[in-house]
């Protein structure tokens, strides 16, 4: 990072080249959290590294822009060289209307958990963690002449590619469409996907966010649905909200509560978890609050804490109490129940700012 910094220094000292405009972003981001954990036997308790994030982007001129976002972790990638990087991507923007980018992006799905930064979303849905949802990608994007509505088609690789550790080559894709819409106090995130799971076999991936925001307050709802074949739907989904209260611009409170089943039929009938967002046969609930404070103006450093209740319910396979044969076994639908307390702290060094 030294090095880098070094070498950027003399940018600054030529005219041709303006800092401002090569590298309009530049900063590394932290957080950290202290975490207990009930658990029917020993509770997990410590403190551990959460995120470590790297952030570099800037314009390059004749419409192209470039952004970078490394997550600095220990272990090496497994799958592509670019495995845990987040973001490399090229943007191309003839105009204000059209844009074009190719390279390492989030997949274009709705919704406003999935949409915000990982670094900022306390106990997220199955969805959120499990995703694989950094793709290479190439998309093209429309831009309403007042900047609203932002209309996105996007073709990545499938997170099968990751799931089922798969070379880049593997054929499977991912084709995603995508609104981003800006209607005053509404905000829609809204996407619809076909996931190739196997070849020319899809799953259809379906995320509405909508939110409401005002001055001192906001609310979003993201629905979400899959679905493997055309007589699958209902069967599989999941809704989550979060609603923040700002008693003052640097604290507010946050309520949080989500539900996720899947019980398709398809998943339940394979012996391979076709579906890797939600385990076959499960239903969860999570749902807690917490609260959040800036003690800086600049919001560079921020502190946390919440609490909330996880249950997973399923069917189990367990020894019959009233077999007369020993070894019989039984269904019996089971609810794993845990309480969840986290406190942390998330501090921002921004370099373009600073210099």
């Amino acid at each position: 990072m030294a090095a880098l910094f070094m070498l950027l220094i003399p940018i600054t000292s030529h005219a041709q080249v303006k800092w401002g405009e090569v590298f309009n972003k530049f900063k590394l981001e932290v957080r950290a959290d202290g975490e207990y954990t009930t658990t029917d036997t020993t509770p997990n308790l410590g403190f551990h590294g959460k995120y470590f994030n790297f952030m570099l982007g800037g314009n390059l001129g004749g419409g192209f822009s470039y952004y970078f976002k490394q997550r600095i972790v220990a272990n090496p990638g497994t799958v592509t060289f670019f495995d845990n990087t987040d973001f490399i991507y090229l943007d191309y923007m003839p105009n204000k209307n059209w844009r074009a980018r190719f390279g390492k992006d989030a997949m274009a799905l709705g919704g406003f958990e999935y949409d915000a930064s990982p670094i900022d979303v306390y106990f997220p849905t199955n969805l959120w963690r499990n995703i694989y949802c950094f793709q290479l990608a190439a998309s093209g994007a429309y831009i309403t002449n007042d900047g609203n509505h932002t209309f996105i088609a996007q073709v990545s690789n499938s997170p099968y590619v990751n799931y089922n550790n798969l070379d880049y080559d593997a054929g499977l894709v991912a084709y995603n469409l995508y609104w981003a819409g800006n209607m005053g106090h509404v905000h829609t995130l809204w996407s619809t996907s076909m996931v190739e799971y196997k070849w020319n076999n899809y799953l259809n991936m379906t995320m509405l966010g909508t939110k409401v925001i005002y001055d001192k307050w906001d609310l979003y709802l993201d629905l979400i649905h899959h679905a493997l074949s055309a007589d699958d739907w209902g069967k599989n989904f999941g809704m989550v909200s979060c609603a923040n209260y700002y008693f003052t611009p640097q604290f507010n409170i946050f309520v949080k509560g989500m539900y996720e089943q899947n019980k398709s039929d398809v998943t339940l009938g394979s012996s391979v978890s076709m579906d890797h967002q939600l385990a076959a046969g499960h239903t969860t609930a999570r749902y807690g609050l917490g609260f959040e404070w800036f003690p800086t103006k600049e919001k560079n450093v921020r502190l946390h804490i919440y609490g909330c209740r996880m249950t997973d319910s399923y069917d189990k396979v367990v020894p019959d109490p009233s077999a007369a044969v020993p070894g019989a076994t039984i269904n019996k639908h089971v609810t794993d129940a845990s309480w969840n307390f986290n406190i942390g702290a998330t501090w921002t060094m921004d370099f373009h700012k600073l210099f």
